[in-house]
């Protein structure tokens, strides 16, 4: 009887256990991580700045006449015209040396050229006598400098090439024209955009000319 019960026992603890196996709920596996592809930032783009226009600098004279533009000075009797009408930029010239009987060359200082102006002068007045300006109130303005004409030559030597004798300035009568040209030392190189001519004359506006 004792071993009945115990058989009996027996079997109970295996049909437990295997119940027991068979409801335990099964073991879920745990999700895979999911990889999200790093996503690389497109660099903002830079505008590109527009390009500006270079500033012109401002004329040192913004009324200044053009080549070959004629000025009256004075009133009345002491009415003048006056005009710068051409120029010409050199690296030298010659002279014609009467005492040697040919033309001796000229050649400006290192880093220099000559400029030539060429003034011309009427009175266009009545009165008998009036000046016409003389060459040491002429200037020449080219990059913020002054340049003026500086004498020592006689002005009636001729220049190879050049029709005109120098200027002279002076006294001028009735209908009288003075004309010719002065020459000027400058630097190397100088536009005749940012040239200027002026003409001072005391008591008077003083007329200017671009060169080109």
């Amino acid at each position: 009887m004792q071993k009945t019960r115990l058989l009996a026992a027996a079997i109970f603890v295996i049909l437990l256990v295997f119940f027991a196996g068979c409801t335990e709920s099964p073991v879920t596996p745990e999700p895979a991580a999911v990889v999200t592809p790093l996503q690389t930032a497109e660099p903002t783009p830079v505008p590109t700045p527009a390009p500006v226009a270079p500033t012109e600098a401002a004329s040192p004279f913004p009324d200044a006449l053009p080549l070959r533009a004629i000025a009256s000075v004075g009133e009345g009797e002491n009415t003048r015209e006056i005009s710068v009408y051409k120029y010409l930029i050199r690296d030298g010239y010659e002279f014609f040396a009467q005492g040697w009987g040919r033309w001796e060359p000229v050649s400006p200082p290192e880093g220099k050229e000559f400029l030539f102006i060429f003034v011309r002068v009427k009175h266009t007045g009545t009165k008998k006598e009036i000046s016409a300006p003389y060459p040491s109130v002429i200037t020449v303005h080219t990059n913020g400098n002054a340049y003026s004409y500086k004498s020592g030559r006689d002005p009636t030597v001729q220049i190879k090439d050049i029709k005109e004798l120098e200027y002279t300035g002076g006294k001028l009568y009735v209908y009288e024209t003075k004309e010719g040209f002065i020459i000027y030392e400058v630097p190397k190189g100088i536009s005749p955009f940012e040239t200027y001519v002026s003409i001072f004359l005391p008591e008077e506006e003083s007329p200017v000319w671009k060169l080109a």
